[in-house]
């Protein structure tokens, strides 16, 4: 079977390499924590993608497996992404306390998810995250801050990505969400190299 042929696989595939490389390309220059905070964010995505992309090639053993990770992205990689939003923003540089607490708290709700099944509670914290940043994000625009700017138009995409089956797009709402969460990143990329620019 080619993988290429199939769309989801693909998507999968951009979407895997897009966030690995926005990691290596733009991270490296970050504090150790908020590269680590922006890092659990980025790579849970990726193993995501990863384990997806599998799954669609057709080792149904994974199944399971897609659940936790998935879960894993929408409790630990939210919460990251609150924190090094705040961080990169707010160019706080971020100490032990608020790398732990926030794994802490992400772990405690992946684990009361994947414990008691109600993986669609994820959704609804996910959700709560993205609006979080966005309002941080609000903050950094009243300081006229450019990665600000670049952070809202991410979480729009992200936002809009949960919602891909309602977009009036002639593509398969998998890999609309796909290429969406893409953009999202390619965002969070322009954000992190504009960190100390001005808007007008």
């Amino acid at each position: 079977m080619d993988i290429l042929s199939n769309p989801h696989i693909f998507s999968n595939l951009v979407l895997s390499f897009t966030s690995l490389f926005i990691f290596f390309r733009y991270f490296n220059q970050q504090p150790a924590i908020t590269k680590r905070l922006w890092g659990i964010f980025l790579f849970s995505i990726s193993l995501v993608a990863l384990t997806d992309l599998l799954v669609y090639a057709g080792v149904q053993s994974l199944e399971k497996l897609r659940e936790i990770v998935v879960a894993g992205e929408m409790t630990l990689g939210a919460f990251c992404l609150v924190s090094g939003s705040w961080c990169l923003i707010m160019r706080y540089k971020g100490g032990h306390y608020l790398f732990f607490s926030t794994l802490g708290l992400g772990l405690l709700l992946f684990y009361c998810i994947t414990w008691f099944g109600v993986e669609y509670v994820g959704l609804i914290i996910k959700s709560l995250c993205i609006l979080i940043t966005l309002l941080i994000s609000c903050v950094g625009l009243a300081s006229r801050q450019k990665s600000a700017l670049w952070v809202v138009f991410s979480m729009m995409l992200l936002a809009l990505s949960t919602k891909s089956g309602r977009l009036p797009i002639p593509m398969d709402p998998v890999d609309i969400n796909h290429y969406m969460m893409v953009l999202s990143l390619i965002c969070v990329g322009r954000a992190v190299r504009d960190q100390y620019k001005i808007l007008f």
